[in-house]
């Protein structure tokens, strides 16, 4: 495991990738975290909403799970930087952490593993105290819409590499079975008992705690993909060609579609699919039936 850029230290680093590609390295550097910094702040807990029935009947306190302002604070340069860039760091810092974003904040471990936070948004303005002094302190806050930790890791260009992937046949490949129904399988409660055939679009088994969003890739030629999650009765369409040399990339946590790089979230329609803890029954179905190619989900792991 390897995080681009990032030379692991005896201490936590905290990289982020803001979402139009940028990134920007605090507690190493010309960035020090202060003695007083915690990255894993406990999340706090709404009490006071009823929103739990109990075994017996009781109504319990809800305890919704929100996450607490994330805080980041350290000193800028060091006695060897001098005014000029101290102020020029300044800049960089302030350019860098603006509002109308979403971060990624990715904790660089001594042991070089990483873990990730996903959809930071800035709640504490960016701030650097003290303009021209050898040591002004920063400081950034932020919340998560996603409270969750999930395992990181990269490539060599800083792509992220998903700990988890399922290749999801074609429903049209399904082939046999001693039973024919719509998908070729012998009737159960999800129709999902396969004997004696080939092509049985599997389960995705999701070992965590909480639903993941999966990033789903489908590199044509095909017409009008759509990936279907049976077990949660959800399901989400690109409608159009992909050719033989595109590639369709759909982030079901950020919500976007890119044909080659292109945006073309105009042309998807239905709903984000997630993947449920336990045994998803995922299918894949296309206008030109057993001609569609396989198509692959990716997904990050819950770690806490």
């Amino acid at each position: 495991m390897s995080v681009v850029g990032v030379t692991p230290k005896c201490f936590i680093l905290a990289l982020f990738k803001r979402d139009d590609g940028e990134r920007f390295l605090l507690g190493d550097g010309a960035w020090q975290f202060a003695d007083k910094q915690l990255h894993f702040a406990a999340n706090t807990f709404e009490n006071d909403v009823v929103a739990v029935q109990g075994n017996d009947g009781a109504l319990l306190a809800g305890q919704v799970r929100r996450a607490s302002t994330q805080s980041f604070d350290g000193y800028v340069g060091d006695a060897s930087v001098g005014k000029t860039n101290v102020e020029a760091l300044r800049t960089s810092f302030l350019t860098f952490f603006r509002k109308n974003h979403f971060y990624t904040v990715i904790y660089v471990m001594p042991d070089g593993t990483a873990i990730k936070r996903n959809r930071g948004y800035i709640v504490d303005a960016p701030e650097i105290k003290e303009l021209f002094q050898i040591h002004p302190q920063y400081h950034i806050g932020m919340n998560f819409e996603d409270v969750n930790y999930y395992t990181y890791d990269e490539d060599s260009d800083g792509n992220e590499i998903f700990g988890q992937s399922a290749t999801i046949a074609p429903a049209g490949s399904v082939k046999g079975g001693l039973i024919w129904d719509e998908y070729g399988v012998v009737w159960d409660s999800y129709g999902a008992t396969w004997e004696l055939g080939s092509g049985l679009p599997g389960p995705v088994v999701v070992n965590t705690i909480a639903d993941v969003y999966p990033v789903w890739t489908v590199t044509g030629t095909t017409v009008n993909p759509t990936l279907e999650n049976r077990t949660t009765g959800t399901s989400i369409q690109y409608n159009g060609t992909i050719t033989a040399s595109q590639t369709l990339v759909i982030d079901m946590l950020n919500q976007t579609a890119k044909l080659n790089g292109a945006n073309v979230l105009g042309n998807v329609s239905g709903d984000w699919i997630i993947l449920a803890p336990g045994t998803n029954q995922i299918t894949y179905s296309a206008d030109n039936g057993t001609t569609a190619p396989n198509s692959t989900l990716e997904y990050a792991e819950i770690v806490g």
